[in-house]
């Protein structure tokens, strides 16, 4: 059987197909002797293609091992973009300069075993001026060697081949998961209620910061007849994904209304609370089973405040000329026990006062890690001095630059929500 370059034979003998093929590329078509012994001797499939074909169709598919004989002129771009698609197949590749020790790229281009961007280890290369006078029996070795290793390279390729494959299911399925996020933070920001146009004399300003995409804080604020207005926090245990979903059990169970028979009947704070308490204790759900919150009712005519916590922060009073202080009252978390007391408070309030209601981690954000001593920590910080000097809207509004510029380590990274309600001072 014989071997054909453009139609011309060549004398070697080959064996079937599952023999080693090894393919030459040729810049002139010259195959030096001690070559053709050792080609022989492996007994060898061989096939052979010229430089310029090579480089714009690349290696044979099947070939095992590749020898690469460049000659004076050959060009270093060329000789390059067959080596890579060489090593793109996990073919063993050997150059072997032309008889005068000239070879198309530099000694420090590449070495005797080069990694080329695949990863793999498949360039076995002879670049020097003692190449031309190797001897049959040199040859012979390095190529056994190359015709060896070619189920190992061949297992790599294979192995980095369905690990770029996983790498790029992997890239799609984060950026899917990504965008899924995305639409869950929108969806959730859509949920937070819109700025009430009829408040009486009470102002309200929010703060709502989510450590991720999606939070496990929630606030509502809403209208529940001429006169009153419900007001709500909540804090599910955790954050991210699996607390998040619960906010919107959250949300739908504070309703501080029931309508029955075209009437209503407005439910006192420790009675929603009472309620959802034994709902997500019935629920016994396998994740973020607590829940933090308070739920207050604000009466416009009186401009009184009545409210019940379960668990969350202590509401803050920030009154002109005397200190912050929490306004303390009795309520665990929601989900721990099926039947809770929940103790109601009555404010009334006076002009220029503010009330704070927060969940936990606006502690985290305030405060220094060397503040964060004792419960009453945050009536220490500045930031509520700021909030009496310059208002709720401007403090709210430094506060979320404040936590932009804050690392990992100087802030937990904790959901934050804070409703901030305040009757304006009197004219004067």
């Amino acid at each position: 059987m014989g071997l054909h370059l453009e139609g011309k034979p060549l004398p070697y003998r080959v064996r079937s197909l599952q023999t080693p093929h090894v393919q030459l590329i040729l810049d002139d078509g010259q195959v030096p002797p001690a070559l053709q012994t050792a080609l022989n001797r492996l007994s060898a499939r061989v096939s052979i293609r010229s430089m310029d074909r090579a480089a714009t169709s690349g290696v044979s598919p099947s070939a095992d091992v590749c020898v690469i004989l460049p000659g004076p002129s050959g060009k270093s771009d060329m000789l390059n973009r067959i080596m890579e698609d060489a090593s793109e197949r996990a073919c063993g590749t050997l150059v072997i300069p032309d008889a005068a020790g000239e070879c198309v790229f530099g000694e420090d281009e590449v070495s005797d075993m080069d990694m080329i961007e695949s990863g793999l280890p498949v360039l076995r290369t002879m670049n020097d001026r003692r190449t031309a006078s190797m001897n049959a029996d040199e040859l012979t070795g390095r190529l056994r060697t190359l015709c060896e290793i070619r189920h190992p390279l061949r297992k790599m390729r294979e192995e980095l081949l369905c690990l770029r494959q996983r790498d790029a299911e992997l890239a799609s399925g984060t950026k899917e998961f990504c965008e899924q996020l995305q639409l869950a933070s929108q969806i959730q920001h859509d949920l937070l209620p819109e700025p009430l146009r009829e408040m009486g004399s009470l102002s309200v300003s929010t703060l709502y910061l989510p450590a991720e995409f999606v939070s496990g804080d929630i606030y509502d604020i809403s209208q529940l007849d001429e006169d009153r207005i419900g007001i709500s926090i909540a804090d599910a245990t955790g954050h991210g994904v699996p607390a998040a979903l619960l906010t919107i059990f959250i949300k739908n169970s504070f309703r501080g209304k029931d309508i029955v028979d075209g009437s209503y009947r407005i439910l006192e704070p420790n009675v929603l609370l009472n309620r959802l308490n034994r709902e997500l204790f019935r629920t016994n759900l396998t994740q973020c089973q607590f829940i933090t919150g308070l739920y207050a009712i604000y009466d416009r005519c009186s401009n009184r405040i009545r409210w019940s916590r379960a668990g969350a922060p202590y509401p803050i009073l920030l009154r002109l000329g005397e200190q912050p202080r929490f306004i303390r009252s009795e309520g665990a978390l929601l989900g721990a026990l099926d039947e809770q007391a929940f103790e109601i408070v009555d404010h009334d309030f006076q002009p220029g006062d503010s009330l704070l209601f927060y969940t936990d981690g606006l502690e985290g954000l305030l405060l220094e890690k060397s503040q964060r001593e004792g419960p009453e920590a945050i009536l220490r910080s500045p930031w509520l001095e700021q909030l009496v000097a310059d208002g709720p809207e401007a403090t709210l509004d430094a506060i979320r630059d404040h936590a932009k510029k804050l690392s990992i380590n100087d802030w937990p990274c904790d959901d934050v929500t804070a409703i901030v309600l305040t009757m304006p001072k009197p004219c004067r």
